[in-house]
């Protein structure tokens, strides 16, 4: 990711840079930055999850949405707007009211999903993490890698304490049951040339 050369924009500049861009843009804190194109992988576990999602939620009244809608973190400090590669939200859906009739910028969803990217995974991990967890809807943040079978599921509970799962093996599935949603690893990753499994890390050798 890469800001732009200006030192700070208002968010109406952002929002209007963004109506015009050829792009998608992350805004933080004043700063726009440009968000890293995705691989082929990425678009296809995007979309088979978005899929899933989809057809599990038919005839409820949440819904998946996915890398075009933009979220916003109301309570961060830094106004931060991203796009994830998923989200799910529950009525009353809640939108930014100052872009009057643009639904655009979601304010409150339920569930966020990440496929990581290498440029990006650490950053999804970290910063924007601390981000979403500011979100007092979200109950679901959901890390999909796709150099490996490995996706963590991190559920905020009572009194705040964010809890995690791990999932490496083809056979696992995963669940939402709140939203009544289970996810299948074996759709996700279904020809795709990853090994599954615990990986072990090389021997650092170097000096301590």
């Amino acid at each position: 990711m890469q800001a732009l050369a200006q030192k700070f924009y208002s968010e109406e500049e952002y929002w209007a840079f963004e109506e015009h861009s050829s792009i998608k843009h992350e805004y933080w804190d004043g700063e726009i930055v440009a968000m890293s194109g995705g691989t082929a992988t990425h678009s296809l576990m995007a979309m088979r999850i978005g899929a899933s999602l989809t057809n599990q939620l038919r005839g409820k009244p949440c819904r998946a949405f996915g890398s075009d809608l933009r979220v916003k973190v109301q309570k961060s400090r830094k106004n931060f707007n991203t796009y994830p590669d998923i989200s799910i939200a529950c009525p009353p859906f809640e939108f930014e009211e100052k872009r009057s009739g643009v639904k655009d910028t979601l304010l409150n969803p339920r569930v966020l999903i990440e496929v990581l990217s290498p440029s990006t995974e650490k950053f999804d991990r970290a910063d924007k993490f601390d981000q979403y967890k500011l979100i007092e809807s979200l109950t679901d943040y959901i890390l999909v890698a796709q150099d490996r079978v490995r996706i963590e599921h991190y559920h905020r509970g009572e009194g705040q304490l964010w809890t995690v799962q791990s999932f490496n093996q083809r056979a696992d599935s995963f669940a939402l049951p709140e939203l009544e949603i289970l996810l299948s690893l074996e759709e996700i990753y279904e020809g795709l040339d990853v090994p599954e499994g615990l990986i072990l890390l090389p021997d650092d050798d170097s000096d301590a």
